[in-house]
């Protein structure tokens, strides 16, 4: 038997402040300008910046065994054919991008954001949408950007770093909230539980 749902939680589950949305910027896609994304049903305006609003997704930003991000395919419609324009026009390769995740109730607080950096792989286009394919390599130098990531079950310290803080006779840690919790060091673990574990759409 289906569980039952109350109408107050419904409610409070669909409220539009609790709504994160997602903000897009292409760097230097002319090489002089940004280009301003924002994944939602009108402009957005956050830290004096203003998104323009397009129908545009990614897909869950995943990880592997060791926290780390391969690659993120982000796509716009192409309905108004202006991303293809500026891709006949421009080489997006290589070009910076970063996704940041914001809250619709703290749009005023220019602190509360989390990024994820990526640089443009490839891409392709087709009448109905564009499609990024994201690394978070930058590959000319073959590092990975930025340093610190927003990883929801991946500890980013240094194992027994000042930041990690632990100071036990443990010698390894593979660096998991279940790992962190075995070592009663769980108040430092480095990693962002809250990150939103689906992918959200927003067409």
């Amino acid at each position: 038997m289906p569980r039952e749902v109350d109408s107050t939680f419904k409610s409070e589950k669909a409220k539009r402040e609790n709504t994160p949305i997602f903000l897009y910027t292409l760097e230097k896609y002319d090489g002089v300008n940004d280009l301003r994304l924002a994944g939602f049903d009108e402009d957005v305006v956050y830290n004096g910046v203003t998104y323009s609003r397009f129908p545009i997704t990614h897909e869950f930003v995943g990880e592997n065994n060791q926290g780390a991000i391969d690659q993120v395919k982000v796509r716009l419609a192409n309905v108004s054919r202006l991303i293809q324009l500026y891709l006949e026009q421009f080489d997006f390769r290589g070009k910076k991008v970063t996704i940041r995740m914001v809250w619709m109730d703290q749009l005023s607080d220019p602190d509360a954001f989390m990024d994820d950096v990526f640089y443009i792989d490839n891409y392709s286009a087709d009448q109905n949408n564009v499609e990024f394919t994201l690394t978070g390599k930058f590959d000319v130098l073959g590092v990975d950007l930025p340093a610190r990531r927003y990883s929801r079950n991946y500890c980013a310290w240094k194992f027994k770093s000042l930041e990690c803080g632990y100071a036990g006779v443990e010698v390894t840690c593979n660096k998991t909230k279940q790992r962190c919790k075995q070592l009663n060091n769980y108040q430092r673990f480095g990693a962002f539980p809250s990150v939103p574990a689906r992918r959200i759409y927003v067409m």
